[in-house]
């Protein structure tokens, strides 16, 4: 269950950044192929948030789809399934352009 370590780092970086600040709410950006279970990483984050300045904190993840793009036909396309190949031409000649993000988007502080 690597959520609970992205929670831990999410929070500890949060918690540094805010310097103490109430902190109400939380949006991710999450990619398709980082393989997180979102409500595993929202369940983790809340265990992990007890008791600091993210206690009851909402976590709002914004899921990435995955996209390649395609060096034979230059075409950027989302594939559905592994292995990652063009949607057009069903090569594995392609390179990943969306999908591997995980980051912090934005925090939403109390007064």
């Amino acid at each position: 269950m690597h959520e609970l370590a992205i929670a831990d780092a999410v929070v500890s970086m949060l918690a540094e950044q805010t310097t103490g600040q109430r902190v109400s709410r939380v949006g991710m950006r999450i990619g398709h192929l980082r393989q997180v279970v979102p409500s595993s990483l929202r369940f983790s984050f809340a265990l992990v948030a007890k008791d600091t300045p993210l206690d009851g904190a909402e976590l709002e993840i914004e899921p990435v789809p995955a996209a390649v793009w395609c060096a034979t036909c230059a075409v950027e396309s989302e594939p559905h399934a592994f292995p990652l190949v063009c949607d057009r031409c069903r090569t594995t000649d392609v390179r990943v352009t969306r999908g591997e993000e995980m980051l912090v988007d934005w925090i939403e502080t109390e007064e």
